[in-house]
C-alpha cells in the first residue's frame, strides 16, 4: 500500500517549507540531498548498517530482503535526538512504469511523536495531512534542480514527465508493528534520471532500470 501511495502527486496534500539548520546527522538527513546517505557512516550507525566507499560513493551491504528492497533491523534501538530508531531501509524498484527510490529509518515512535521529537531537535517543519507529515519537491528540468511543489499546478495529476523528491514521516510497515510504529524517510519517485540521482543518491547512477 505504501508503494502505491507514493505514485500520486504529494502536492495535492502537502505544501512546501524550508529546511532548518541541521545540528545532528538525523536532522541533516532531512535535506534528502547527495549527503543524506552518509548518515549510515556516522558513529551512531556505522556498525549497524554495513557500507563501504567505492569510487567516492557509499555502497550498502548486508541486511535482509524486504518487499521493495533491503532493511537493517537493529538489535536494540539507537537513541538519538529524542528518537528511538529501530532500523534502516533502502529501496529501489520499478512499479507501473515509475521508479521509486527510498531510504530512511524505522522508529519506535508513532508518526505524531516522531515528528514532534524531530522538531524539538531542530528538524524541519512538516505539513500534516491524514496522519502523514511531508515536504514535497518537484524536479525542474530547465533549472536542473528541485523546487517546492506547486499544488495548484499538479493537484490531482500523476507526475509523468518529471519526478518528486519527498521527505516523509509515516506509519511503519505493518509487519514491523511490534518494534516500529513510524518511519522517517526520503524518496524520489517518477521519471527518474541521472541528474536527479546526482542530487540525492549518486551511488545509484550506475544502476540500470
Amino acid at each position: 500500500m505504501k508503494a502505491f501511495f507514493r505514485l500520486f502527486p504529494l502536492a495535492a496534500l502537502f505544501s512546501s517549507f524550508s529546511v532548518a539548520a541541521a545540528p545532528s546527522p538525523i536532522v541533516a538527513f532531512a535535506a534528502c540531498d547527495e549527503h543524506s546517505l552518509a548518515v549510515v557512516q556516522s558513529p551512531l550507525f556505522k556498525a549497524l548498517v554495513p557500507s563501504s566507499v567505492e569510487n567516492g560513493q557509499i555502497k550498502l551491504s548486508g541486511g535482509t530482503k524486504s518487499e521493495m528492497g533491503q532493511r537493517w533491523m537493529f538489535a536494540k534501538p539507537v537513541e538519538v535526538a529524542g528518537l528511538a530508531l529501530t532500523g534502516f531501509f533502502a529501496e529501489d524498484m520499478e512499479l507501473m512504469g515509475t521508479r521509486i527510490v527510498a531510504w530512511g529509518f524505522y522508529a519506535q515512535q508513532a508518526p505524531n511523536e516522531l515528528h514532534a521529537q524531530l522538531e524539538n531537535a531542530g528538524g524541519p517543519r512538516l505539513d500534516k495531512v491524514h496522519g502523514l507529515f511531508a515536504r514535497a519537491e518537484i524536479w525542474n528540468h530547465g533549472k536542473s534542480t528541485w523546487l517546492p511543489e506547486d499544488p495548484a499546478a499538479t493537484a490531482g495529476k500523476l507526475v509523468v514527465d518529471s519526478a518528486e523528491r519527498v521527505l516523509m514521516i509515516e506509519p511503519a510497515p505493518q509487519e514491523l508493528s511490534k518494534t516500529s510504529q513510524g518511519m522517517y524517510s526520503c524518496s524520489i519517485q517518477g521519471k527518474v534520471n541521472e541528474a536527479m540521482l546526482k542530487t540525492s543518491r549518486p551511488d545509484l547512477i550506475s544502476a540500470t532500470h
